[in-house]
């Protein structure tokens, strides 16, 4: 039920926007994302969770289409689980198919952006939906702000520059709920010792930052299956 009234409000947002050909921006999202078959990054991670203590690190950042991702600090360790958050916008967007819902324009930092709201196809699909905030022009996505049945809402705001012909942000910030989100297996594990989960309550706004600081890719010079193990 929830589902289906999601496609009717969607439905009527659509008849009530200005025109704007949904699908073709989507597509042309697709493309760009798409012609990254897989790559490899070198990135600095910074997670800013009110009641953790997270040091900074040094990151190799793996992506195999359609949906493989894994981010592995220095010393081998993964630390995002499978299935787990999607800081990947290539992982959220990639092989999948939605009904595509034009929702008019909204202007973020000078920026004019197309907001689409995408309904994914797949009825065991954990993401319910999904809004991007997307250059036309260039057939970026600046923001994307995801529903799912297991983690609440969060967001992933994307910066661009010397990697936007493949459609690979030089930062990437990843917004979540600290009540809803299950944190990831790998950080939790690392750093129960830093936080009393039973006294422990998020402070500030209650939610949750991981940032993504890119310093180079490797792309499309295949990359094993096996390594997303």
């Amino acid at each position: 039920m929830k589902r289906i009234s999601i496609f009717f409000s969607l439905l009527f947002l659509a008849f009530s926007s200005p025109a704007q050909d949904a699908q073709n921006l989507l597509n042309a999202v697709k493309k760009k994302l798409e012609a990254v078959k897989d790559y490899s990054g070198d990135a600095t991670l910074s997670v800013d969770v009110s009641f953790m203590k997270v040091p900074d690190s040094k990151v190799k950042v793996y992506f195999r289409q359609p949906d493989l991702f894994k981010i592995i600090k220095p010393d081998g360790i993964s630390i995002l689980p499978k299935g787990g958050m999607n800081v990947s916008l290539n992982s959220l967007i990639s092989g999948k198919e939605f009904t595509a819902v034009p929702g008019g324009y909204t202007s973020v930092n000078g920026r004019k952006l197309a907001i689409i709201k995408l309904l994914p196809l797949a009825d065991n699909s954990d993401v319910v939906l999904t809004t991007l905030l997307v250059e036309e022009k260039s057939a970026l996505v600046w923001k994307a702000t995801t529903t799912t049945r297991e983690n609440g809402t969060y967001e992933s705001n994307m910066e661009y520059g010397r990697f936007s012909q493949w459609g690979l942000p030089d930062k990437i910030l990843f917004v979540f709920n600290t009540s809803t989100f299950k944190l990831p297996k790998g950080v939790t594990m690392e750093y129960e010792g830093s936080k009393n989960t039973n006294a422990t309550k998020p402070t500030g706004d209650g939610k949750g930052r991981v940032s993504l600081f890119y310093s180079s890719y490797s792309i499309n010079k295949g990359l094993a299956p096996g390594l997303f193990k």
